[in-house]
């Protein structure tokens, strides 16, 4: 079953490798080559787990020519499909594993020890989230924390988001908007283009509202929406981020997000 869903999960296509194969189709004669082009611009911006496992074989095995290679999305198609089959090689481990780890042994309920050993285990977890607990606010009291986020959305009125590096010290390989925390001595709008001119290299001119939510007592985001007209490809990460992408709220269904994503995209448009 796990495999199956693989296969069936839809995978948004990254907008550079949907602009190399479209670079690729102007200079190409391939018949076959072009019909894999167009089969991949004509996806409607994703593929299913098959596609890219089919894609993948033919590049492993050498099937393709080097024209062939061009219109199918060449290293960018490769790298991709190899990070999110990873990522889902990764996700189906975990899962096995948390299914060994509820396996019950019928029979350990007989053994006299079985009752004191459970008690000790959620006495270890009480005193793991205890610790987590009072560490966290001893750390608000200690460092109060401000951050600013970006809801950047283009002509297409497609929202800016960007995946996070797998050694990113804050969810990493999940995506999320443009932010991060403020300076001290820095104002919120100073604070929210310098992270956007850092992770992503635009300069947005076009701010549309802004406003403020406290999660916590001692934590506070500063929400910027704003608009980029310019050319939605000219996006140069930073080394926090992999990849980027521009989504309709309903796309982001298929993506492995941060919390509250879309709650502060619809704080920050609606009517």
């Amino acid at each position: 079953m796990a495999n199956r869903n693989v296969e069936e999960k839809m995978y948004p296509i990254p907008p550079e490798v949907i602009k190399s194969i479209q670079v690729a189709k102007l200079s190409s004669s391939d018949e076959n080559g072009l019909k894999r082009a167009n089969f991949i611009l004509n996806s409607g911006g994703y593929l299913n787990g098959g596609a890219l496992k089919r894609i993948k074989s033919d590049f492993d095995t050498n099937k393709i020519t080097a024209s062939q290679y061009a219109l199918a999305g060449g290293k960018l198609m490769i790298d991709w499909i190899n990070s999110e089959l990873k990522q889902a090689r990764d996700g189906e481990k975990r899962s096995k594993n948390v299914r060994q780890d509820m396996h019950v042994d019928v029979n350990l309920g007989t053994k006299a020890y079985q009752t004191p050993r459970l008690n000790e285990w959620w006495q270890d977890i009480d005193n793991y989230i205890m610790t987590g607990i009072l560490n966290e606010e001893k750390k608000d009291k200690e460092e109060p924390q401000k951050n600013a986020v970006a809801v950047i959305v283009n002509n297409d009125n497609k929202f800016l988001l960007l995946k996070r590096s797998k050694e990113s010290d804050w969810m990493p390989g999940k995506w999320s908007l443009v932010g991060g925390r403020i300076e001290k001595k820095e104002n919120p709008q100073k604070a929210v283009e310098r992270e956007i001119n850092e992770e992503t290299g635009l300069t947005i001119e076009k701010f549309i509202k802004s406003f403020s939510l406290q999660r916590r007592p001692n934590s506070t985001e500063h929400i910027f929406a704003c608009r980029y007209e310019g050319d939605p490809t000219d996006i140069v990460l930073d080394e926090e981020n992999t990849n980027y992408g521009w989504y309709g709220v309903s796309e982001m269904k298929f993506l492995d997000i941060v919390p509250n994503l879309i709650e502060y995209i619809t704080l920050s448009f609606k009517k």
